[in-house]
């Protein structure tokens, strides 16, 4: 989209920059934008002219319900919670530019992509691989996959998410109370700090500062569940099959497991299929060796969960492929989106 005021040849490389990181491409640390007032102001003007930025304060109180449509029936709202001290919350590091600040804007956009989605019956639904990048982009997939956990009775969610940001080993687990959105505030389960105890999990707020790949998975939840608590883990380099020995202490019936990844980066459209088919096939068959971390952003996260699944004879499922190119961008350089779901069958 061209810029007004002659801004565009100025900042064309900002844009890029903005674009691909809501597309979750290269992350703008790798870039060399982060940490830089210009570059902030430079990036800000971007947003602002694509409409990126939606300035107005989130708003207080319980999320707005979805209106009933004559397809689907309501998505269950959060209940209200106990108040958390502000220096305990971890405050939202992407809306404005992944998904939408304003809560009614944001609400009415989940609830979009989620009326678009039938129901699946799925049986006894463990886990999700769902996408993480800009909701115009990877909302419609993500939906797909959260769709099939209306109804159910849950009240933990384990997100596993890579670091985007922070180079570091371990599985970090974030030093604070909750997690806020501009749908409210959720509880990390004390099970989160349970595991920070002990190796390879640790207590670090960082990675968590500005990752995306996590925070985006929320509103979906919030949107799809009654009250949950979160269990927040960003990976780090790690041993997956360490992980998931870890995670086994945290399956219980009321417990979903959430694997986010998007796939192949930047490749033109038909070569990025036919490397996503390879990535989905592997996944699906659960054949771990044939996983590399250039095939998925979220390739330890993915790892764990297979591991996991592995272990508890879940089965996996592919429920929704596309790319950028089917949704909201262009076919030259694509990323490929997944939502595939893990069962036990029962």
């Amino acid at each position: 989209m061209p810029l007004p005021c002659g801004a565009a040849s100025a900042h064309f490389d900002a844009a890029q920059a903005l674009v691909d990181y809501r597309l979750g491409k290269e992350p703008m640390k790798r870039l060399g934008y982060a940490g830089s007032r210009r570059a902030a102001w430079c990036v800000a003007l971007i947003a602002g002219c694509l409409g990126a930025c939606h300035r107005s304060e989130p708003e207080q109180g319980p999320v707005v319900e979805m209106q009933a449509s004559k397809t689907q029936q309501p998505v269950q709202k959060q209940a209200d919670k106990p108040q958390v001290p502000r220096e305990r919350i971890r405050e939202p590091a992407v809306a404005g530019s992944f998904y939408p600040r304003d809560p009614a804007e944001l609400t009415s956009q989940v609830d979009g992509f989620l009326a678009q989605v039938k129901p699946l019956g799925i049986k006894g639904l463990r886990a999700l691989v769902s996408p993480h990048a800009g909701y115009v982009y990877s909302g419609p997939i993500a939906a797909t996959g959260y769709r099939q956990v209306v109804g159910l009775d849950v009240d933990r969610v384990v997100v596993m998410a890579p670091s985007h940001h922070v180079a570091f080993r371990g599985v970090a687990v974030p030093d604070a109370d909750a997690f806020k959105t501009p749908l409210g505030i959720i509880p990390i389960s004390a099970a989160a700090h349970q595991l920070a105890a002990s190796s390879p999990f640790v207590v670090d707020s960082e990675p968590h500062r500005e990752e995306h790949s996590l925070e985006v998975q929320l509103p979906f939840l919030q949107r799809t569940l009654k009250q949950f608590e979160l269990v927040p883990l960003v990976f780090g380099r790690v041993d997956e099959e360490q992980v998931a020995e870890r995670l086994k202490g945290l399956v219980s019936p009321n417990t979903v497991f959430i694997a986010s990844s998007d796939l192949s980066h930047y490749r033109p459209y038909d070569e990025a299929k036919q490397l996503d088919q390879f990535t989905v096939d592997a996944i699906v068959r659960m054949d771990v060796q044939a996983l590399s971390p250039n095939q998925a952003c979220g390739h330890s996260p993915i790892v764990a969960l297979v591991h996991l699944a592995q272990a508890l004879g879940w089965k996996a499922q592919l429920l929704d492929y596309r790319n950028s190119g089917d949704t909201a961008g262009d076919r030259s350089r694509v990323v490929g989106y997944a939502s595939i779901a893990f069962t036990d069958g029962k």
